[in-house]
């Protein structure tokens, strides 16, 4: 079907007989994009703009539409090179209905009640405005990045929101190299699984188990809901694992691509996965590393701290105080980059200056600095710390840590660079982006509300973890794949 749309002259896009004012909607969206003076003078109907009128609720109607949430319309509207849009006797091109809703979804922002009736507008729309902008720029797009992309669409049989993405992404054959519809849906997610492992020879696939929810479909423990990563999946991990992005010949995940991120995970060294698949079981050949002893709290899925959330909101400290670092300051380095999501510099702030207030996180003058900070809110951030606060690391506390009592192990290089930031920089900071206290609470309440917990193992290593991690776990490696893995042992030898 891709090929019929790529190679035809036009497509005619139906949405359905006439009905629910849908002329006078064509008309608003054909005067948007007749005659705009430019690009940020565009005239928009004072209509749309006045809550209840029959244009807005014409508008908002249209897209209500089922023709918008198909998956089957993604190919249709990404590769056909003139698209008419028709609903009973009125029509408009494509690219004029494009420049209209943009500038619809532009004047969103500043008038909230607008916002709140255009939201499905926005988010069918945008989807389908993405897909095609990556096809018409010829990028390249792979299948995990479509599922993600495409996470709300529809489809009768749900096999089908995979099956209608294969011919718009380039690595889509290595998934499913024939769609086939005698097989049902479980089926079909589970060969998805086996091909790709056999076609990367990568074990890295199975670390999206941790990314998607219990299904209905009853899935083996090694294999993701292929269509239910869009909610929480990092579009990075994403581009990592497809081995798409935007640098070209880089060795990354698969080894080399023309489309792909530098490899920033190697975990097993560039080995080579070595696995035997027995029916729904994966037997794969590496080691277990150590033993999880102790987890901070985590912040549930939707940012809250809830008595009935999902994960425990309880910290469980180590029962022991090792320290496989050698040294505090060794170990409280090890901290800060479990803690931290941070570039190399960020508005010219050193990486050595983060750490010097990381170890201040929280004392009363950055705790009150935080809190009245006017470009970010701290507020989960903020009860994550104050819960945590008796963790222990080693044999000191969270709130030891984070109130100074513990220095970073700072090198030559290290205590030059932060001599020369005081020198090249005013070290009066209000509460402003470029306050160092600010930066680095910043770059670790990213970690925070992406609900990662920190752990602490039997060795004496400190990490992160997956919010549903327990004690008593297992870290292992495997070979060819990238990333550390938790196990969690089962009585079940079916599990």
């Amino acid at each position: 079907m891709e090929s019929i749309y790529r190679k035809a002259n036009g497509t005619i896009v139906w949405l359905g007989n006439q009905e629910d004012d849908s002329d006078l909607a064509f008309e608003a969206l054909k005067a948007i994009s007749e005659d705009p003076l430019d690009e940020h003078n565009i005239p928009i109907p004072e209509s749309i703009f006045t809550a209840g009128s029959p244009t807005r609720a014409a508008i908002k109607q249209l897209f209500r539409r089922p023709y918008w949430r198909r998956v089957w319309i993604i190919q249709e509207v990404s590769v056909s090179e003139n698209i008419i849009v028709c609903c009973g006797k009125a029509s408009i091109k494509w690219d004029r209905l494009e420049f209209a809703l943009k500038a619809i979804i532009s004047v969103n922002s500043e008038d909230g009640n607008l916002a709140r009736d255009f939201k499905l507008v926005e988010d069918y729309f945008l989807t389908l405005y993405r897909f095609r902008l990556t096809m018409t720029q010829d990028r390249p797009l792979d299948l995990l990045s479509a599922l993600n992309r495409s996470g709300s669409a529809l489809a009768t049989c749900q096999r089908d929101r995979v099956f209608a993405l294969l011919g718009i992404t380039l690595d889509g054959n290595s998934y499913i190299s024939d769609p086939n519809y005698k097989q049902d849906d479980r089926s079909v997610f589970i060969d998805m699984a086996k091909a790709r492992l056999v076609h990367t020879r990568v074990l890295d696939m199975i670390c999206l188990k941790a990314y998607s929810p219990s299904t209905t479909w009853d899935l083996p423990s090694w294999i993701p809901d292929w269509l239910n990563l869009g909610q929480v999946f990092p579009k990075r991990m994403t581009d990592y694992l497809s081995g798409c992005g935007t640098e070209n010949f880089v060795i990354n995940a698969f080894g080399k691509s023309p489309y792909a991120h530098p490899a920033t995970f190697n975990a097993s060294a560039g080995s080579i996965a070595s696995f035997r698949m027995q029916g729904s079981k994966l037997k794969v050949r590496g080691i277990i590393l150590d033993t999880i002893d102790g987890l901070s709290s985590a912040l549930d899925p939707d940012s809250e701290y809830k008595p009935d959330s999902m994960y425990s909101n309880m910290s469980q400290s180590t029962s022991s105080s090792p320290n496989a670092y050698g040294t505090k300051g060794a170990l409280f380095n090890s901290l800060f980059r479990t803690m931290s999501e941070f570039p190399n510099s960020m508005h010219g702030l050193p990486h050595d200056r983060y750490k010097s207030t990381f170890s201040n996180l929280m004392t009363p003058s950055t705790i009150k600095l935080l809190e009245q900070s006017k470009n970010f809110n701290f507020k989960h951030l903020l009860v994550w710390l104050d819960r945590n606060k008796d963790f222990l690391v080693g044999d000191q506390t969270m709130e030891e840590y984070f109130t100074g009592s513990t220095r970073p192990v700072k090198s030559f290089i290290a205590r030059a660079h932060k001599r020369l930031f005081k020198l090249s920089h005013n070290t009066t900071y209000a509460f402003d982006l470029y306050s160092p206290e600010v930066c680095t609470a910043a770059a670790v309440r990213v970690v925070v509300e992406f609900g990662i917990r920190i752990i602490t193992t039997e060795f004496g290593l400190v990490g992160r973890a997956h919010p549903a991690a327990r004690k008593g776990d297992r870290l292992a490696l495997f070979a060819g794949c990238s990333f550390p893995v938790i196990l969690r042992p089962s009585e079940s030898v079916e599990e």
